[in-house]
């Protein structure tokens, strides 16, 4: 895209582009984007400087000005690379005119007007200058290089899925960037810690820098009322660490109980009493079907004084959800964000015992073939970790 679209990019952009390889179109697979970091780079690029409009029937529309561009060709270049997006110019002269967008876009932009639009991002980058949108913070655990393959995308992932318009999503990789000081934290609503290459029990000076900032957060969070309004999600590996900064107890599974595969969770009908819960507007049930991949598990929750209760268990982990009785931390042992055909792609050649591209691929087919990774529950799962931290 570089080569074919140079008016699309500015010095600036150039500037902080990775220095990573890029595949050739022909040779791109699903499960290389994810491990390529320039992929990764253009997904969090874009999602930071869009503007969203998300008031209306669950429907997100992303708006992102760009100079005028050859769209056949870049249609056809995205074709190449199996992304099926197709991309259309819409304006004040194509706005009302069926013919230049799909019948499903129409019927949504029916309910707004040109006007509101226009007003509603003029709005919106205003309080961008001003720096009045709300702070997320995505709180990465990993080694930096080669050894982090497959996580490169939790920074456009994450703001993909959770965002709402008006919000500010700050990745941070502890390893290279250091812990959020006061200052940020005080303007921060929420804090997601997701999964890791790494174990908790891993001897890393940061991991150890971590169980003590979150210790004193999570403490000032329920016990000193220093940050009334932040919340902490935790997922998969970031459930394990803040179990095991508040001197829970984290072991690794038996081989025969690993998970590389979606699992039921069974509920505690009690969970369905929380107000995040509520406010979700979910169905009620008595479990989900949620993707995992994982090979430790809590053994001992935290300290009676933190009132973290467990509601949600399953045949390989007595632990899968978390929450503590005022809502403010809420964790999972599983991956909401994860539909399976994402995780399969992702973990691809982690999964695999045959590293060629025929081997793996082969992987990938038979996964998604079996009826058990079916009917995962990810809308519910990701409708509950967002009325979590917006509520």
């Amino acid at each position: 895209m570089t080569i074919n679209f140079p008016g699309f990019f500015t010095k600036k952009f150039f500037e902080t582009f990775p220095k990573s390889e890029i595949f050739p179109p022909k040779k791109i697979h699903n499960y290389k984007l994810w491990e390529n970091e320039t992929f990764i780079f253009w997904l969090d690029n874009l999602s930071q400087n869009l503007i969203q409009y998300d008031d209306f029937n669950e429907e997100i529309i992303y708006f992102y000005e760009i100079p005028y561009i050859n769209l056949e060709e870049l249609n056809t270049l995205t074709e190449k690379i199996n992304y099926k997006t197709k991309f259309i110019y819409i304006n004040k002269n194509t706005y009302n005119n069926e013919l230049s967008i799909s019948f499903q876009l129409k019927k949504i932009l029916e309910t707004i007007s040109l006007n509101e639009i226009e007003s509603y991002i003029k709005n919106s980058i205003e309080k961008r200058e001003k720096g009045e949108y709300e702070n997320y913070i995505i709180l990465g655990l990993k080694t930096q290089g080669k050894d982090q393959t497959g996580f490169f995308h939790f920074p456009a992932l994450f703001q993909s899925l959770y965002r709402k318009n008006n919000e500010n999503w700050i990745y941070i990789n502890v390893a290279s960037d250091g812990l959020p000081d006061d200052k940020l934290i005080e303007k921060t609503k929420g804090i997601i810690i997701p999964g890791s290459n790494l174990s908790v029990n891993d001897n890393y000076d940061f991991l150890k820098k971590t169980e003590i900032f979150l210790k004193k957060l999570i403490e000032d969070i329920l016990f000193n009322n220093k940050y009334p309004k932040l919340k902490i999600l935790g997922i998969c590996f970031g459930l394990q660490i803040i179990c095991k900064s508040l001197n829970g107890k984290i072991i690794k599974m038996e081989n025969n109980k690993r998970i590389g595969k979606p699992n039921d969770i069974i509920l505690n009908m009690k969970f369905w009493d929380f107000n995040f819960v509520k406010n979700s507007k979910i169905e009620k049930k008595n479990k989900f079907r949620i993707s995992q991949a994982h090979g430790e598990n809590v053994d001992k929750l935290p300290e009676e004084k933190y009132n973290f209760e467990i509601y949600a268990k399953s045949d390989s982990c007595d632990c899968e959800i978390v929450v503590d009785k005022n809502e403010k931390i809420f964790m999972l042992q599983g991956h909401p964000e994860y539909i399976p055909e994402f995780n399969i792609n992702r973990a691809a050649s982690f999964f695999s015992q045959d590293k060629s591209d025929e081997g793996i691929q082969n992987t990938i087919s038979q996964f998604l073939n079996d009826e058990f990774v079916k009917n995962v529950d990810f809308e519910d799962l990701r409708k509950l970790c967002v009325s979590f931290l917006k509520n």
